[in-house]
Protein backbone atom coordinates (compact mmCIF):
# COMPACT_ATOMS: atom_id res chain seq x y z
CA UNK A 1 0.00 0.00 0.00
CA UNK A 2 2.85 2.53 0.74
CA UNK A 3 4.97 1.45 -2.31
CA UNK A 4 1.55 1.48 -4.37
CA UNK A 5 1.25 5.42 -3.04
CA UNK A 6 4.89 6.32 -3.18
CA UNK A 7 4.88 5.04 -7.14
CA UNK A 8 1.81 6.88 -8.06
CA UNK A 9 2.35 10.43 -8.18
CA UNK A 10 -0.38 11.99 -9.96
CA UNK A 11 0.72 15.43 -12.03
CA UNK A 12 0.53 18.59 -10.01
CA UNK A 13 -1.53 21.19 -12.25
CA UNK A 14 -3.10 24.50 -12.01
CA UNK A 15 -6.56 23.25 -11.10
CA UNK A 16 -5.83 20.34 -8.43
CA UNK A 17 -8.61 17.62 -7.88
CA UNK A 18 -8.86 17.03 -3.91
CA UNK A 19 -6.71 14.03 -4.62
CA UNK A 20 -4.13 15.55 -5.76
CA UNK A 21 -3.99 18.81 -3.10
CA UNK A 22 -3.66 15.54 -0.58
CA UNK A 23 -0.91 13.86 -2.18
CA UNK A 24 0.33 17.22 -2.20
CA UNK A 25 -0.16 18.21 1.41
CA UNK A 26 0.54 14.62 2.51
CA UNK A 27 4.27 15.06 0.98
CA UNK A 28 4.71 18.17 2.78
CA UNK A 29 3.48 16.99 6.08
CA UNK A 30 5.95 13.85 5.85
CA UNK A 31 8.77 16.89 4.46
CA UNK A 32 7.98 19.08 7.55
CA UNK A 33 8.36 16.00 10.24
CA UNK A 34 11.95 15.69 8.57
CA UNK A 35 12.97 19.21 7.56
CA UNK A 36 12.81 21.28 9.35
CA UNK A 37 10.86 19.73 12.85
CA UNK A 38 13.63 16.09 12.78
CA UNK A 39 16.68 18.09 12.20
CA UNK A 40 15.60 20.57 14.99
CA UNK A 41 14.97 17.77 17.70
CA UNK A 42 18.38 15.66 16.69
CA UNK A 43 19.97 19.71 17.24
CA UNK A 44 18.36 20.13 20.62
CA UNK A 45 18.93 16.93 22.02
CA UNK A 46 22.55 17.47 21.09
CA UNK A 47 23.12 20.73 23.13
CA UNK A 48 20.86 19.69 25.88
CA UNK A 49 23.29 16.66 26.12
CA UNK A 50 25.82 18.86 27.22
CA UNK A 51 24.45 18.82 30.92
CA UNK A 52 25.83 15.36 31.21
CA UNK A 53 29.06 17.73 31.66
CA UNK A 54 27.43 19.82 34.23
CA UNK A 55 24.60 22.42 34.32
CA UNK A 56 28.04 25.39 34.04
CA UNK A 57 28.80 23.47 30.76
CA UNK A 58 25.05 23.07 29.60
CA UNK A 59 24.26 26.63 29.88
CA UNK A 60 27.32 28.12 28.25
CA UNK A 61 27.10 25.68 25.24
CA UNK A 62 23.37 26.61 24.77
CA UNK A 63 24.19 30.03 25.17
CA UNK A 64 23.42 30.26 21.16
CA UNK A 65 20.10 29.26 20.97
CA UNK A 66 19.18 31.97 23.30
CA UNK A 67 20.91 35.14 21.60
CA UNK A 68 20.34 34.36 18.13
CA UNK A 69 18.96 37.74 15.92
CA UNK A 70 15.47 38.04 15.69
CA UNK A 71 14.58 35.03 17.60
CA UNK A 72 10.74 34.96 17.93
CA UNK A 73 10.94 35.45 13.88
CA UNK A 74 13.46 32.90 13.54
CA UNK A 75 11.56 30.45 16.30
CA UNK A 76 8.21 31.03 14.33
CA UNK A 77 9.70 30.32 10.54
CA UNK A 78 11.62 27.21 11.68
CA UNK A 79 9.39 25.76 14.37
CA UNK A 80 6.26 26.91 15.27
CA UNK A 81 4.65 27.68 11.77
CA UNK A 82 6.00 23.90 10.43
CA UNK A 83 4.60 22.43 13.93
CA UNK A 84 1.39 23.37 13.50
CA UNK A 85 0.88 22.51 10.15
CA UNK A 86 2.54 19.29 10.60
CA UNK A 87 -0.13 18.51 13.87
CA UNK A 88 -2.93 19.90 11.94
CA UNK A 89 -2.47 17.84 8.86
CA UNK A 90 -1.58 14.89 10.85
CA UNK A 91 -4.63 15.28 12.92
CA UNK A 92 -6.79 14.85 9.73
CA UNK A 93 -5.01 11.51 8.58
CA UNK A 94 -5.63 10.35 11.94
CA UNK A 95 -9.24 11.29 11.05
CA UNK A 96 -9.71 9.81 7.63
CA UNK A 97 -7.55 6.48 8.17
CA UNK A 98 -9.14 3.31 7.47
CA UNK A 99 -7.96 1.33 10.44
CA UNK A 100 -7.58 -2.71 10.02
CA UNK A 101 -7.24 -5.40 12.90
CA UNK A 102 -4.42 -7.69 11.21
CA UNK A 103 -1.81 -8.19 13.99
CA UNK A 104 1.26 -7.08 11.83
CA UNK A 105 4.00 -5.25 13.00
CA UNK A 106 3.83 -2.32 10.79
CA UNK A 107 0.44 -1.77 12.07
CA UNK A 108 0.80 -1.17 15.37
CA UNK A 109 3.92 1.38 14.37
CA UNK A 110 1.08 3.17 12.31
CA UNK A 111 -0.93 3.46 15.32
CA UNK A 112 2.02 4.27 17.69
CA UNK A 113 2.69 7.20 15.23
CA UNK A 114 -0.71 8.40 15.62
CA UNK A 115 -1.07 8.44 19.18
CA UNK A 116 2.75 9.51 19.85
CA UNK A 117 1.87 12.86 17.23
CA UNK A 118 -0.72 13.13 19.79
CA UNK A 119 1.06 13.32 23.18
CA UNK A 120 3.80 14.71 21.03
CA UNK A 121 2.13 18.00 20.39
CA UNK A 122 0.63 18.01 23.90
CA UNK A 123 4.19 17.83 25.14
CA UNK A 124 5.50 20.05 23.20
CA UNK A 125 3.08 23.05 23.83
CA UNK A 126 3.52 22.69 27.71
CA UNK A 127 7.34 23.01 27.12
CA UNK A 128 7.06 25.65 25.23
CA UNK A 129 5.09 27.40 27.39
CA UNK A 130 6.62 26.27 30.33
CA UNK A 131 9.84 27.77 28.97
CA UNK A 132 10.17 30.10 25.95
CA UNK A 133 6.70 31.49 26.54
CA UNK A 134 7.51 31.70 30.08
CA UNK A 135 10.63 33.79 29.06
CA UNK A 136 9.22 36.24 26.69
CA UNK A 137 6.00 36.89 29.04
CA UNK A 138 8.22 37.65 31.59
CA UNK A 139 11.68 37.91 30.95
CA UNK A 140 13.38 34.70 33.35
CA UNK A 141 15.24 32.46 31.50
CA UNK A 142 15.13 29.03 32.05
CA UNK A 143 18.26 27.92 33.52
CA UNK A 144 20.28 24.77 35.37
CA UNK A 145 18.20 25.48 38.63
CA UNK A 146 14.54 26.06 37.32
CA UNK A 147 15.21 22.66 34.86
CA UNK A 148 16.59 21.33 38.06
CA UNK A 149 13.82 21.53 39.80
CA UNK A 150 11.06 20.88 36.95
CA UNK A 151 13.24 17.15 37.22
CA UNK A 152 12.73 17.32 40.82
CA UNK A 153 9.04 17.19 40.64
CA UNK A 154 7.85 13.77 40.05
CA UNK A 155 4.63 14.35 37.99
CA UNK A 156 6.76 16.85 35.80
CA UNK A 157 9.41 14.58 35.38
CA UNK A 158 6.78 12.09 34.11
CA UNK A 159 5.66 14.29 31.54
CA UNK A 160 8.64 15.39 30.26
CA UNK A 161 9.69 11.57 30.33
CA UNK A 162 6.92 10.20 28.30
CA UNK A 163 6.48 13.42 26.20
CA UNK A 164 9.98 12.88 24.91
CA UNK A 165 10.02 9.72 24.44
CA UNK A 166 6.70 10.05 22.14
CA UNK A 167 8.66 12.90 20.36
CA UNK A 168 11.18 10.66 19.54
CA UNK A 169 9.59 7.72 18.59
CA UNK A 170 7.36 10.01 16.31
CA UNK A 171 10.63 11.20 14.52
CA UNK A 172 12.34 7.88 14.09
CA UNK A 173 9.66 6.07 12.90
CA UNK A 174 8.40 8.76 10.87
CA UNK A 175 11.96 8.76 9.24
CA UNK A 176 10.99 5.08 8.17
CA UNK A 177 7.61 6.01 6.37
CA UNK A 178 9.37 9.34 4.95
CA UNK A 179 11.45 7.14 3.14
CA UNK A 180 8.44 4.96 1.84
CA UNK A 181 6.25 8.15 1.40
CA UNK A 182 9.27 9.71 -1.21
CA UNK A 183 10.02 6.64 -3.10
CA UNK A 184 13.56 5.63 -0.99
CA UNK A 185 12.68 2.28 -0.07
CA UNK A 186 11.20 1.10 -3.27
CA UNK A 187 11.03 -2.72 -2.02
CA UNK A 188 9.99 -4.84 0.77
CA UNK A 189 14.13 -5.55 1.70
CA UNK A 190 14.76 -2.24 2.16
CA UNK A 191 11.86 -1.24 3.81
CA UNK A 192 13.17 -3.94 6.56
CA UNK A 193 16.40 -2.72 7.16
CA UNK A 194 15.57 0.76 6.89
CA UNK A 195 12.58 0.05 9.72
CA UNK A 196 15.16 -1.89 11.94
CA UNK A 197 17.97 0.87 11.64
CA UNK A 198 15.26 3.16 12.68
CA UNK A 199 13.69 1.44 15.70
CA UNK A 200 17.76 0.89 16.92
CA UNK A 201 18.05 4.67 16.46
CA UNK A 202 14.87 5.13 18.40
CA UNK A 203 16.43 2.66 21.45
CA UNK A 204 19.89 5.05 21.33
CA UNK A 205 17.87 8.25 21.31
CA UNK A 206 15.44 7.47 23.88
CA UNK A 207 18.62 6.18 26.43
CA UNK A 208 20.38 9.79 25.23
CA UNK A 209 16.79 11.23 26.33
CA UNK A 210 16.48 10.13 29.71
CA UNK A 211 19.85 10.31 30.62
CA UNK A 212 19.26 13.92 29.99
CA UNK A 213 16.30 14.41 32.14
CA UNK A 214 18.08 12.20 35.00
CA UNK A 215 20.85 14.96 34.69
CA UNK A 216 19.19 17.74 35.54
CA UNK A 217 18.48 15.94 39.06
CA UNK A 218 21.79 16.94 39.74
CA UNK A 219 22.49 19.39 42.18
CA UNK A 220 22.78 22.96 41.06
Amino acid sequence: MAEAEAVAAPPIAAGMTADQRHWLLRRLHSLSGIIPIGGFLFFHLFENAFVLRGGDTWWKETEFTRTIPFQIAVEALVLWIPILYHAIYGLVITATAQPNDYPFERNYQYTLQRITGILAFLFIGFHVFSTRAYFYATGVETNYLRMHNFMMNPLILTVYIVGTLACVYHLTNGIFTFTITWGIAAGAKAQTLINRACVLLFVVLAIVSVSILIAFRAPA
